[in-house]
């Protein structure tokens, strides 16, 4: 059917009904359509002024009122390649915004955190895991990790501190405090002239271990049992806290 095809190009009901009603006469007034469609006079007007800006009817102006004329058939064609047209264009202006609109949130300083606690269960498991993770968030960066190191991370996880340093890439460096200093505490590979510390006399009250490393802050708590692991994954908080312990680095 004729409506069929009308509303799949995108025309409503009421609006195929005033169509075809100008469409049957060629020349109609509004009162007119309203008596063959059933509907009011406000909404004929309303529907022909839509039907206009489609080009499908005009309207004119005439001493005895307005008057709708329908316009050739092919006018409905017409509509449908300005649609599409428009379509392809605003495609392409979409396309266009992807690579802008993934810029926003770096660019404003927005970012949405994701948090992560592991406990004592799995944290080893977790650590040699993300690994690999942090390592490629780290040189995406300034390739070096920042912050406080609690001297009892070594004491209970000095296997996998070997285990990260033997196969990390050549270009991760680390420059962290600590809040004690390393006597008494080693690992294989502990004084690697890629990992340089810092004793810092304030940080005695420090119990965990604060790590900044790309995009990543890692609160690791070894001190006091149960150990356990927050895991931050948001660049914004990451680079703030970056620049605190580069400062703290840089006064020692």
């Amino acid at each position: 059917m004729i409506q069929d095809r009308l509303r799949q190009i995108g025309l409503s009901d009421n609006e195929i009904s005033v169509y075809l009603s100008i469409l049957e006469n060629a020349e109609i007034s509004p009162s007119m359509v309203a008596k063959m469609t059933n509907l009011s006079r406000p909404s004929v007007y309303a529907i022909g002024k839509k039907l206009a800006r489609k080009d499908l009817i005009s309207e004119e102006d005439r001493c005895s009122g307005l008057r709708f004329l329908a316009s050739p058939p092919d006018a409905v064609v017409r509509e449908v390649e300005s649609e599409k047209r428009e379509v392809e264009s605003r495609l392409e202006l979409a396309k266009a915004l992807v690579p802008e609109l993934n810029l926003i949130p770096k660019s404003q300083n927005y970012s949405v955190p994701k948090v992560r606690f592991i406990e004592e269960s799995l944290l080893k498991e977790y650590l040699y895991q993300k690994a690999s993770d942090w390592d490629r968030s780290g040189l995406d960066r300034d390739a070096t990790w920042w912050g406080v190191q609690d001297s009892s991370l070594i004491k209970h996880y000095g296997e996998w501190l070997s285990w990260y340093w033997k196969r990390a890439d050549t270009k991760l460096q680390s420059k962290m405090v600590t809040n004690e200093k390393e006597e008494g505490h080693s690992f294989e590979g502990q004084t690697s002239f890629r990992r340089s510390m810092r004793f810092w006399n304030k940080g005695g009250n420090i119990g965990v271990t604060q790590a900044i490393f790309g995009d990543y802050v890692l609160i690791v708590n070894t001190r006091t049992k149960p150990h356990s692991l927050f895991e931050i994954h948001d660049a914004v908080t990451a680079e703030g806290l970056r620049q605190v312990f580069r400062g703290i680095w840089e006064t020692l």
